[in-house]
């Protein structure tokens, strides 16, 4: 007891507790945080390297205890905290599939490294730690950069609850450099020219179902698999070969009380941005093939029992299921996974977004505007369709390297005729006094060279 005798004390305010420096140089704190069942009053301890340390703890202390929240902070942890808080705050302010992201980065990267400690636990140390280990993991800087803003906004929250004085995450730092190798098919790149021609091929052959002027529209339109399932007839306009893209198919996770997904229901909604919003020039294949498919709807439900709504109407959607209702994704992409099987193409990397991609390559292969590009994608950002819907494959490589060697071969060939002319041009005389003076330049340089 001797060893940890207060020598210095120092007194606070009503309710703010005491702080005193013990003998071993340490400093204590504590301050009253209710009564026991016999009426004794409690006491919170805390400690610090200086009294400053000490009296900020207690500052959060009695501002908890000030705010009714003392006990809450005490017997809850981190994660279930931060779990009320996207539940019940979160999960109202953004769109479920951006909340599904949020709780997802929740449960797979906060909780189980920093969810058992205490709110008022976690520094700039804590986090920063937390952000090093993802880096360590090779995740992108875009999926550490969600993390460390969730957090942030949590501690902003427990902030206005007095819970902290201070949000640990302002000083946090992150590389700038994406150190994330993603794989080629999580890329969704571009397919290459022979295999392009390859499923062109089996799309003209294997024309048993809407495969084929849907993907028509992804990959000769650049239109994104919920914009093309969400397209009715009165979207397409034939006469001056345009679609109007107005709004999207997307599935809405449904959730319960812990923030795991129970169901998915496919709706009609919003288009991804509102730059997504766009009418469209398309091309005559486009064209073409939506015709032909609108025949062929009207040929069905004459003459399918199966099909009880009007799929031609304007408000019908193009790709209507037989009672008239819209396709869900899942769906979609089952039939499409059985027609590459039953192709052979199930092999080859192909997805919906890459036929997207495939479009925005085409049309930079070809050395158009990526403005031009970005309008036609629905893109809100040019550096997007630049560094994302570019993907450049080997074979456009060599072709630009070829080109350059072959202006390198003919820039020569052009000088090495030059010079042959001008000789060719000169007098006997000219000539034999040129080549002396090519004689002496070089004894100048061999004698150079012998006196080094």
């Amino acid at each position: 007891m001797a060893k940890n005798k207060v020598v210095n004390k120092t007194r606070r305010a009503n309710n703010e507790g005491s702080i005193c420096k013990r003998k071993d140089g340490r400093w204590v704190g504590y301050v009253s945080v209710g009564f026991d069942e016999d009426g004794k009053p409690k006491r919170k301890y805390v400690y610090g390297d200086n009294q400053t340390d000490v009296a900020k703890k207690l500052s959060e202390i009695s501002g908890r205890i000030k705010s009714n929240s003392y006990e809450l902070v005490e017997t809850k942890n981190f994660e279930e905290l931060m779990l009320e808080w996207l539940l019940t705050f979160k999960k109202s302010g953004v769109s479920p599939r951006t909340f599904e992201g949020n709780i997802r980065n929740f449960k797979l990267h906060i909780a189980p490294i920093i969810g058992k400690m205490k709110v008022y636990e976690i520094d700039t140390y804590t986090v920063q730690s937390l952000i090093n280990k993802m880096i360590e993991d090779e995740y992108s800087v875009d999926t550490i950069k969600k993390n460390k803003h969730l957090i942030s906004q949590f501690f902003d929250y427990a902030i206005d609850n007095k819970w902290v004085q201070t949000n640990p995450v302002a000083r946090i730092k992150i590389s700038k450099k994406d150190r994330k190798v993603y794989d080629e098919d999580e890329n969704y790149k571009a397919l290459p020219p022979e295999i392009r021609d390859k499923f062109i091929a089996a799309l003209n052959e294997d024309e048993a179902n809407f495969i084929k002027p849907l993907c028509f529209c992804m990959m000769f339109a650049g239109l994104r698999i919920g914009e093309v399932i969400a397209l009715k007839w009165k979207n397409f306009d034939e006469q001056n070969k345009t679609l109007k893209i107005e709004r999207s198919i997307t599935q809405v996770p449904k959730f319960d009380s812990n923030g795991n997904i129970i169901s998915r229901v496919t709706v009609v909604g919003d288009t991804k941005t509102t730059c997504s919003v766009r009418e469209i020039p398309i091309t005559d294949i486009v064209v073409q093939t939506l015709k032909e498919w609108r025949t062929k709807q009207f040929e069905r439900q004459l003459t399918n029992k199966e099909v009880t709504a009007n799929l031609i109407a304007p408000t019908s959607f193009i790709f209507a299921n037989d009672d008239g209702s819209v396709r869900t994704y899942s769906g979609t992409r089952q039939i499409f996974d059985r027609f590459k099987r039953r192709n052979g193409l199930d092999k080859c990397g192909i997805h919906f977004h890459s036929l997207r991609h495939t479009f925005s390559n085409m049309l930079f292969e070809m050395n158009e505007n990526p403005k031009v590009i970005q309008q036609l994608l629905g893109h809100k950002d040019v550096k997007t369709t630049i560094t994302v819907y570019n993907s450049v494959n080997s074979e456009y490589v060599r072709e630009a390297t070829d080109k350059l060697n072959d202006k390198i071969k003919s820039t020569q060939q052009e000088t090495e005729k030059e010079e042959q002319n001008h000789f060719e041009e000169m007098s006997d005389e000219e000539l034999e006094l040129q080549l002396e003076l090519i004689r002496r330049q070089k004894r100048k340089e061999k004698q150079k060279d012998f006196e080094m």
